[in-house]
């Protein structure tokens, strides 16, 4: 499932809260962090970040190299990722564990100068066609902001598109392209409401037409305080197990 929608939105918000409640339903989260840019993921979850997978590669440099030279594979076996990689099967390295979620970030920005996000995007293709999943298991990918990862085909990758909308017309305007990239791929798309307060919540829900709200989260005081402190999130909300409930009926 990947986490969508414009800069600021809540994104890695709302995957944090929905990799708690689901977890505690029983899925064996996989939450990855595939936003070059943001730093913020682990620490709402109360966790140190580990080292990006594709620095665990070499950096961009040896990531080229493993994906240009034949002879040079991940884990000793080619290809790079091999058919059916687990996810036991990651780097210890590059995950983080926190009440059974597992977090993995593909790959950060580190150095003015260095290059754009084009590996990362590579990377999260290769890694993704190749790894198998479990029938509990449930990956969570919040993605960088905009919808360059349509444009990159990463959401090919997907079962699942959720994009998260707050009170602002560019949000509007930004769920309507979601929702039309998500049809052009032949994707699930749903919508979840954030920051909402009883006086837009009729209007958001009026700008977005048909598309399909399964959740409205409120504008909490406490997540916003938690933001703003860098202090992890406290989880229980029943705005969220309600999401997670609508979540479940469209996997059945």
């Amino acid at each position: 499932m990947l986490i969508c929608g414009k800069g600021g939105c809540g994104k890695s918000t709302v995957a944090a809260l929905l990799a708690i409640a689901m977890q505690k339903r029983g899925k064996r989260v996989f939450l990855v962090d595939a936003d070059e840019s943001n730093i913020g993921l682990y620490r709402m979850l109360g966790l140190t970040p580990p080292e990006p997978l594709l620095d665990t590669l070499g950096g961009k440099q040896g990531f080229r190299e493993k994906t240009s030279s034949p002879g040079l594979t991940f884990g000793g076996s080619p290809p790079l990722f091999p058919k059916g990689l687990a996810l036991d099967d990651l780097p210890d390295a590059c995950i983080a564990s926190a009440d059974g979620i597992r977090v993995m970030s593909v790959g950060k920005i580190h150095h003015f100068g260095e290059g754009c996000a084009c590996p990362m995007g590579k990377l999260f293709r290769m890694l993704f066609s190749s790894l198998q999943f479990e029938a509990q298991d449930l990956a969570i990918v919040d993605t960088a902001a905009g919808v360059e990862h349509f444009g990159r085909s990463l959401d090919g990758q997907c079962d699942q598109i959720l994009c998260v909308v707050d009170p602002s017309y560019e949000s509007i305007m930004m769920a309507g392209r979601v929702d039309a990239f998500a049809r052009e791929a032949r994707l699930p798309a749903a919508f979840v409401l954030n920051r909402v307060t009883p006086e837009v919540d009729g209007e958001l829900s009026a700008a977005l037409g048909g598309t399909p709200v399964i959740g409205r989260l409120p504008d909490s005081r406490s997540i916003f305080l938690n933001n703003l402190r860098g202090t992890p999130l406290v989880a229980g909300m029943p705005e969220v197990d309600a999401i997670c409930d609508a979540l479940e009926l469209t996997w059945k």
